[in-house]
């Protein structure tokens, strides 16, 4: 698994890490996360025993780390299909740079990669996970955070936000779906980008061969850096239930073509962004416990299939508020449906704001408890932790936003 990294300037020793004045530093890499063929690498998505036979374009964990004086954050985006509380944990704590509790490893839910949950294994009574490339992939996320920091400079921000044009993602449930595509763009002293973000809500899951691939996310990406230079993030929104591309077929030619065009949309957002004057840092978390009332998923952590833990049927997972001046994110623990989405939005402050799913953990379907009882969400409820998931997340969110508001 080669690896590289990319970033702009360093910093300078002790007194700059601890300077009294409020300046917003930031810095970006890029880390290679694609895992070796010589290897069997079972893909996570569709179904059971889909090995890897090639790489369509490489994989990443791509980090920001920001730092205002007082706070230092990290944002790490992995082309993956999700990781476990757990196993966010056990990788923040090889962190050094940034302070573990303040690292967020969100995941693009990419179905052309490494199964990193388990659930796609040879059989559907068999692990697909590999423990050496989840050792190795700690290691590199480590070294995405590292490079990161050592790259902090002092930058501006701009944010801006725009509609995805319909016939690229749909919610082919129902008609309900948030359209809406964030970027945040960072510019160092001399113009020059440091790093895009980009938030948008959609399963990344055109591709259904045996090649890995970040699907259309690479296009979005590649569409921001060629424009703008830097490293581009993806962070992805309300895509559950079932928010996904809208093709023919699901082929190599249909892939670009999505994310080429949510790639202009990004391009647009980021070319109309205006500056954030007075973008401070603000983090606060609750962790939160969740009771395990799928049967399944007890079945499957007993078996040592599914990766994660719950002694006495009962997930720990965490809700985050994270304010960038102007600029609202909560991240929710898995993949969020549009309904829960779009309400929680209605409570966030700030002239933008952003849902993050996959957020440190992937707890699978989050749904609001009356789709919950729908047959149209039949697959969602048995992907799903249980119907008092969104309530006690959503008790957790509104209480962090209840702890300030930004301007």
């Amino acid at each position: 698994m080669g690896w590289m990294a990319t970033g702009l300037g360093t910093a300078s020793g002790a007194a700059e890490e601890v300077r009294a004045r409020k300046e917003l530093r930031a810095g970006a890499a890029a880390v290679r996360i694609t895992p070796s063929l010589q290897r069997t690498v079972f893909i996570a998505g569709y179904e059971n025993n889909r090995v890897a036979q090639s790489v369509q374009d490489d994989l990443w964990a791509r980090a920001l780390v920001l730092d205002d004086g007082r706070t230092r954050l990290a944002i790490v985006a992995c082309d993956l299909i999700g990781l476990s509380h757990s196993r966010v944990r056990k990788i923040r704590q090889r962190i050094t740079a940034v302070p573990p509790e303040q690292v967020l490893i969100a995941c693009t839910h990419v179905h052309s990669g490494p199964d990193t949950l388990g659930l796609w294994g040879r059989n559907s009574l068999s692990t697909g996970l590999d423990p050496l490339y989840l050792d190795r992939l700690g290691d590199r996320i480590q070294a995405a955070v590292q490079s990161a920091a050592q790259a902090l400079q002092p930058v501006t921000l701009s944010a801006g936000s725009v509609d995805v044009p319909d016939g690229y993602v749909y919610n082919s449930r129902e008609p309900l779906q948030d359209k809406e595509l964030t970027g945040l763009r960072f510019l160092n002293a001399t113009g020059g980008t440091v790093a895009t973000v980009v938030h948008y809500g959609g399963h990344p899951e055109v591709n259904k061969s045996k090649a890995l691939t970040s699907d259309f996310v690479h296009y979005v990406r590649d569409a921001a850096e060629r424009r703008f230079g830097g490293v581009s993030l993806f962070l992805n929104g309300a895509l559950g239930g079932m928010v996904t591309p809208r093709v023919e077929r699901h082929t190599l030619e249909e892939m670009v073509r999505v994310g080429e065009g949510v790639g202009r949309a990004a391009v647009q957002a980021l070319e109309q962004a205006v500056p954030v004057p007075d973008p401070t840092l603000a983090v606060r978390r609750r962790e939160v416990t969740l009771p395990l009332e799928n049967n399944g998923f007890k079945l499957l952590l007993a078996g040592k299939v599914l990766d994660g833990e719950a002694p006495d049927n009962r997930f720990l997972t965490e809700v985050w508020r994270m304010d960038l001046g102007p600029i609202c994110c909560v991240t929710i623990p898995g993949e969020i449906l549009p309904r829960p989405a779009l309400a929680l939005k209605k409570e966030m402050p700030g002239r933008h704001r952003l849902v993050i799913a996959l957020g440190n953990d992937e707890l699978g379907y989050i749904l609001d408890p009356e789709d919950f009882e729908r047959e149209l969400y039949k697959y969602e409820k048995s992907m799903s932790v249980g119907k008092q998931t969104w309530p006690l997340l959503h008790a957790a969110a509104r209480e962090l936003l209840g702890n300030g508001a930004v301007r």
